[in-house]
């Protein structure tokens, strides 16, 4: 076969999907899991985002609204903005693509901490724009400081996560508008607030960035976390009008689908099941800390719906993980430069004491 791909594309190495549930349940003959490894919702979903997508099954036969019109309004009325500053996706990565190609061309980079979320590597490398990567704090936070160092004239695009996945970490108020203050504004500075729900409810001062007067932020939220619909993909941002015009120019047409919009439409009616996910979460990790200091494993506080466990080495992060696996407990091992590290789901409290136990065997 004589096409040639492109070096930016050849690459990158493909994702390569693990075992199904069903298919690991076969070969270890669990009789109960414990899936805490994706930092998705185990307590489920809203029945209101169910009923929402029931109802627009009907007119399945039909493309869904190419600007997603009502869950715009209903976003627009949520947080205050016009819906010309919202932009809709399949899930907040797709919208942190999205930017990514409307914003970078030729030389220009993307300037990023190492330690975060583990696609938003490969989104630069796809659209062909230089990814750097600075070093974290040695407390696994986004150096700012280096960050803001190393801007130069070809930076285009800063990604910061807040809080950070999987490290936990957060941006304090004060960190995020002094690095601001020093950012020039023809760089766009996104802010991916994906855990913003969970992360309000654990500490009083956390930043929302919808709330800081800078042109050139765009802040990320998802519904796959707190609202609890991960299945059906589904994200926005919220910027000025102009960046959000750019990447409606790079959109697929009928993205999201209208199954997706309905969900999102019921998910934000149902103020019940969001509190529900908030308090289990919150009280979920206090728990999981008082009994990790029991037993003596570290892990970094956290202000999402997951924590990271800190290990000696990446060998012992492979025992403890295919331990956990035997006793059907699903966490997830890090890679470079946090390989020495596991992070783990905040789940229902069931699953969490399934997942005590089974580190209090192993260790």
């Amino acid at each position: 076969m004589n096409i040639q791909i492109p070096d930016h594309i050849a690459a990158i190495k493909s994702y390569q999907p693990g075992k199904t549930i069903p298919q690991l349940k076969e070969e270890y003959g669990w009789e109960k899991v414990a899936i805490l490894w994706n930092n998705e919702n185990t307590l489920g979903y809203s029945p209101k985002s169910k009923q929402a997508v029931i109802d627009a099954y009907e007119s399945i036969n039909y493309y869904p609204d190419p600007v997603s019109r009502d869950l715009k309004a209903a976003l627009a009325k949520r947080y205050g903005k016009s819906e010309n500053q919202i932009f809709m996706g399949n899930g907040s990565e797709s919208v942190l693509m999205h930017a990514i190609r409307a914003m970078c061309t030729g030389e220009d980079e993307f300037l990023t901490s190492e330690g975060g979320f583990v696609i938003i590597y490969n989104w630069a490398r796809i659209n062909n724009a230089r990814c750097v990567a600075m070093p974290m704090t040695d407390n696994y936070a986004f150096d700012l400081e280096a960050i803001k160092s190393r801007i130069n004239r070809n930076t285009k695009v800063i990604y910061l996560a807040n809080v950070n996945n999987p490290t936990g970490t957060m941006i304090t108020q004060q960190e995020l508008d002094s690095f601001m203050q020093h950012v020039p504004d023809h760089i766009l500075v996104i802010v991916d607030e994906a855990y913003f729900e969970y992360s309000e409810a654990l500490h009083p001062d956390f930043p929302n960035s919808l709330k800081m007067d800078y042109p050139n932020i765009l802040t990320l939220r998802t519904f796959s976390k707190a609202y609890g619909i991960a299945g059906v993909r589904l994200g926005f941002g919220i910027g000025h009008e102009k960046i959000i015009d750019a990447l409606n120019k790079v959109k697929l047409t009928f993205e999201p689908t209208a199954l997706a919009q309905a969900a999102g439409i019921g998910a934000l009616q149902d103020t019940a099941f969001l509190k529900k996910s908030i308090d289990n979460n919150t009280r979920q990790l206090q728990y999981l800390y008082k009994e990790f200091d029991r037993l003596g494993i570290r892990y970094v506080p956290s202000y999402a719906n997951f924590v990271m466990t800190v290990w000696k080495d990446k060998d012992e992060v492979m025992k403890v993980f295919n331990a956990l696996m035997e006793r059907g407990v699903l966490v997830r091992p890090l890679y470079d430069p946090i390989s020495h590290c596991i992070r783990i789901s905040v789940g229902r409290p069931e699953e969490n004491q399934m997942c005590i136990q089974a580190l209090e065997e192993i260790l």
